[in-house]
């Protein structure tokens, strides 16, 4: 809504799609600086603090040039927007690569995927009341009749607000006790950011992730687009649908990931949770005004599946971090750095691909049958989306192995148990608390 009310283009959208993945190429310096003096600790806070107040700046600049500058001024407004969210991004990618390696050395392999699904549940649960008060606050300020200075201002105090307990998850971490890491120098320091190149399973599963993210990139910024121009959902539906619909999927699946993670092992999860992605985009194109509820379940599905493919990816990564391993040789931050640079060129050209096409095909629709709804850019770019993710799966998932693994059947039948064993506790509960309670007053 802020990127549409300064007055981005098309291709401008894509674009901002493509700039997280511009700025991660920085994860190489990084890991240079954290190969180089092994300082995790200080990089990941100089960095994080740097992409959290940045927020504050992203709220004020553009919407000054555009009030200073009117019409003539909004390019000016949204070159500044771009660039500080370039800036943005890019201070979390030259921090990324320290959390990442710091992390890998603090939590025990063995309960690493139980741990950080935990952690990303108690984030979930303060984001969701956050994602639905910043959309009643944009319905009711910014919303049907505004005026686009108003919509700014109202947006530009939701980034500065929320940029404050941004600021405050980073400075707790200030607790958290570092761990030493012996610096490397000369042909050391060049041999470790090597050695990512020289693992061909890596290389296989850095493919895998290539391939995803650039499918993923293909939506972006365009599925709220969609959802606004096309369904005429309102901002605090939007929010509820693409916000709240996968945050509440995500805290319900996440501990079954984990712990599927912990047992099974990543590799079968990962192929699991990406077939089940993968059709999810194409869904989108069925999405109208008559059928708003299927947004709701695309989200809800979509979010659930992809963080099974974002837990079994973050548990290679941050097994690839640590400080020793009978895997795997020359681990360290540059497997992070390395990964993050490949997927972020992939992503940057998925990004500003998508952004290309919807350029191209803006006024372009297409009708196959009469009683079919007209197909648009968006569809192309669905239906592209949908079947990147396909090859990523047939292609790559083959070729990445795990000795410890379990088959794909057992893995699905383990996940199948748990989920009837959840559901069928959820519904038993009251059945329970109504007993238990009957039998006391007796």
């Amino acid at each position: 809504m802020f990127a549409q009310s300064l007055g981005c283009s098309r291709f401008e959208f894509g674009v901002l799609s493509a700039l997280p993945f511009i700025a991660s190429l920085l994860s190489l310096a990084g890991s240079l600086i954290i190969e180089r003096t092994g300082e995790r600790k200080r990089l990941f806070f100089w960095g994080h603090y740097f992409q959290r107040l940045l927020w504050i700046a992203i709220a004020i600049v553009p919407v000054w040039l555009l009030r200073v500058g009117g019409e003539s001024g909004k390019g000016l407004a949204v070159g500044a927007f771009l660039l500080l969210v370039l800036l943005m991004h890019s201070g979390q990618a030259m921090g990324s690569p320290a959390w990442v390696s710091w992390m890998a050395d603090i939590v025990p392999d063995r309960i690493r995927g139980r741990y950080f699904s935990r952690r990303r549940q108690w984030g979930i649960v303060s984001a969701i009341p956050a994602a639905i008060l910043v959309g009643w606050a944009v319905d009711r300020y910014a919303g049907a009749g505004a005026s686009t200075d108003q919509v700014l201002r109202v947006c530009a105090w939701i980034f500065i607000i929320a940029a404050i307990p941004g600021v405050i998850d980073i400075a707790l971490f200030h607790f958290v006790p570092a761990i030493p890491r012996a610096p490397k120098r000369g042909a050391h320091l060049f041999r470790s950011l090597a050695g990512p190149l020289r693992n061909k399973q890596y290389l296989w599963f850095a493919g895998f992730v290539a391939t995803l993210t650039f499918a993923v990139s293909f939506m972006g910024q365009f599925v709220t687009l969609y959802v606004l121009e096309e369904a005429n959902v309102t901002g605090q539906g939007t929010q509820l649908m693409l916000l709240v619909a996968p945050m509440l999927a995500q805290l319900l699946v996440l501990p079954l990931w984990g712990r599927a993670i912990d047992r099974m092992g990543k590799r079968p999860v990962l192929k699991l949770a990406t077939l089940g992605f993968a059709p999810i985009a194409i869904g989108w194109c069925f999405l109208t005004q008559g059928n708003i509820w299927l947004g709701y379940v695309l989200s809800a599905l979509g979010a659930a599946f992809y963080t099974g493919v974002e837990m079994a990816n973050f548990n290679f990564v941050i097994q690839m971090a640590g400080t020793a391993s009978d895997e795997v040789e020359d681990r360290g931050s540059s497997y992070v750095a390395v990964n993050t640079v490949i997927i972020s060129i992939a992503g940057c050209l998925g990004g500003l691909a998508s952004g290309k096409i919807a350029n191209e095909l803006q006024y372009v629709t297409w009708q196959p049958f009469e009683w079919m709804r007209a197909l648009n850019y968006y569809d192309v770019l669905f239906i592209l989306s949908g079947l990147l993710r396909l090859a990523a799966v047939v292609v790559f998932i083959p070729h990445m192995h795990e000795p410890t693994a379990k088959r794909g059947r057992d893995t699905l039948r383990f996940m199948t148990v748990n989920i009837y064993n959840n559901l069928f506790n959820f519904v038993a509960q009251p059945v329970r608390i109504v007993r238990d309670t009957l039998d006391r007053r007796k």
